[in-house]
């Protein structure tokens, strides 16, 4: 749940719609990809420096995300349903 590739892929693809013509351009496309994907980056780094205490930590990290996975994308889905209604309606409202 937690990875966000489909997000990523979403933001990139709405970039690439727009004009990617100059260096700075590509450079923003970059730093965005790198940006939404820094918790991957994260714990990837810190699993090779510190395995030992990493693996501890990140295996109650995976316990508590499997018992907590339901009300979270309950939560996620409610956010950006909310989001969208609020969006729609300021569309139809100006």
């Amino acid at each position: 749940m937690l990875q966000p590739w489909g997000l990523v892929g979403t933001g990139a693809a709405s970039a690439v719609d727009s004009d990617l013509s100059t260096l700075a351009d590509w450079l923003a496309l970059t730093g965005y990809c790198l940006l939404a994907t820094r918790s991957l980056i994260t714990m990837e780094i810190y699993t090779v420096r510190a395995a030992a205490v990493a693996n501890a930590r990140l295996n109650a990290l995976r316990s508590w995300l499997e018992h907590h996975q339901e009300q979270m994308i309950v939560a996620l889905f409610l956010l950006l349903g909310l989001w969208l209604i609020a969006r729609c309606i300021a569309e139809l409202v100006t």
